[in-house]
């Protein structure tokens, strides 16, 4: 099937004028202006096609990848200051070496997809600031018009590196916190301190008013566990107190039955999972994932896997470091081999196992 042709004008004018004119109050408007100013025609068409690709290959179980994915989720670091025990980084269960991106390979990887993507979030394992040049890859990302996002655990936001985050012009930034009190926080954050955490929101806040700045929109967010599911009223009060834009209250990954009993909350509503004496078992989504069209992720190494619960860089589809293009990876007889087994043969593919995103219109 032959891939449509693109337009030809890549003009965004039009587009920042009428967002120009519009006047946006604090809230979740905020993220949606961002995101519509990264758009451009040629970033808008590449997101159609890839969409239509997707559909067209949902539908017939052949695989079609056209364009490029409009999503790209780019790992600084897998280094951590914290030991959460259910992550693989915390928990020291990380099978790759442990390193920090290159900022030259980084800005090359932007050079090469930069008119095309439209969001990037620049974290997967590790915590990103622990990158010393981590603003200017937001920086370098931003001066693309490219919307980025991180997510962190902010125990390093000083009045300075706050004033810092917001000069780099981030767009969103995801801040876990996942407790009210001193000992429910570090049951699950290990070797974190609350007390840090909260200055940190709280300078980043500030930093935000004095520059008259409604970026970046700052997300709180809440993984529920058996110990602190009691505190969901109390963090919505937090979120209101500290001024952030929007609280997140997300379900909690387990990889065994004992992580399950021990973690997993009991109401059920904050569960992802099935949980019975014997067993858990994820709700899995039905049928096609687009992620494989949609997005992928690149190590802080250059290797490029198809989705971020491949956390150990099990199905490597090409390293952009070792000099391979992007272009050539994602159109690689092993990514297209990845897509017809998730179009054929979901279940065969172990990273799928424990994940519960799909697209139940394609069986």
């Amino acid at each position: 099937m032959q891939k449509p042709k693109q337009p030809s004008t890549v003009r965004r004018a039009p587009l920042d004028n009428l967002i120009n004119k519009l006047k946006p109050g604090i809230g979740k408007e905020v993220a949606v202006l961002q995101v519509l100013r990264a758009l451009t025609l040629k970033r808008l068409w590449n997101a159609t096609i890839n969409t239509a690709s997707f559909i067209i290959s949902g539908v017939s179980k052949k695989n079609v990848a056209w364009g490029y994915p409009p999503i790209v989720n780019i790992e600084p670091t897998n280094i951590c200051n914290l030991r959460c025990p259910l992550c693989i980084t915390g928990s020291m269960q990380m099978k790759r070496p442990y390193g920090r991106m290159d900022f030259s390979h980084f800005k090359k990887f932007i050079d090469q997809v930069a008119d095309k993507i439209i969001y990037i979030t620049l974290y997967h394992q590790g915590e990103p600031y622990l990158h010393k040049q981590f603003n200017d890859m937001v920086s370098y990302a931003k001066s693309k018009g490219v919307y980025v996002a991180t997510s962190t655990n902010a125990h390093f936001f000083t009045p300075e590196l706050s004033a810092a985050v917001v000069d780099s012009g981030l767009d969103s930034m995801i801040i876990s916190l996942d407790g009210v009190t001193r000992e429910s926080y570090a049951k699950y954050r290990v070797l974190g301190q609350l007390d840090t955490v909260l200055d940190g929101i709280r300078n980043l806040v500030a930093a935000k008013q004095k520059a008259n700045s409604k970026t970046p929109y700052l997300f709180l967010q809440f993984l529920v566990m058996k110990h602190n599911e009691h505190e969901i009223p109390q963090v919505k009060q937090l979120a209101r107190n500290l001024g952030v834009d929007r609280l997140l209250i997300k379900t909690t990954q387990v990889m065994t039955l004992q992580e399950a009993r021990e973690w997993l909350p009991e109401n059920e509503k904050y569960r992802r999972y099935e949980l019975d004496e014997d067993e858990f078992k994820v709700k899995q989504g039905r049928g096609v994932c687009p992620r494989v069209w949609m997005t992928t992720l690149i190590d802080w190494d250059g290797q490029v896997v198809p989705c971020c619960f491949d956390k150990n860089g099990e199905h490597a589809m090409g390293n952009l470091a070792a000099g391979e293009t992007f272009d050539s990876i994602w159109k690689n007889k092993r990514y297209n081999d990845f897509r017809k087994r998730m179009l054929t043969d979901r279940n065969s593919i172990d990273i799928c196992r424990n994940c519960n995103y799909g697209i139940g219109l394609f069986k």
